[in-house]
């Protein structure tokens, strides 16, 4: 049950976060057109299917990553150092543009 609580915690922060990444809302159809996967103009429930289990995966994978020890459960100590290290990665990035 912990497990699920934080699972879904994490994939509930990243769609704030992914929407925030879209313009919080306003993101001109950015995310539908992801979903949109044969560009009809129109989500069908398996589209639908689809991005959700997409985005979970990706999610599960964030999490596995922050869970530096495989216990199963991500610590403040583990989810602080993946920030860094993504922050850090970040900054390099934007240094070598």
């Amino acid at each position: 049950m912990r497990n699920w609580i934080i699972f879904t915690s994490l994939a509930l922060v990243s769609v704030w976060s992914l929407a925030g990444h879209h313009g919080g809302g306003h993101d001109k159809g950015g995310m539908f057109k992801h979903a949109d996967l044969d560009k009809n103009g129109s989500i069908s429930l398996e589209e639908h299917e689809a991005a959700i289990q997409k985005m979970a995966d990706k999610r599960r994978q964030k999490f596995n990553k922050m869970d530096a020890d495989g216990d199963g459960a991500v610590t403040m100590e583990e989810a602080k150092a993946q920030r860094k290290e993504r922050h850090s990665k970040h900054m390099h990035k934007e240094a070598d543009e």
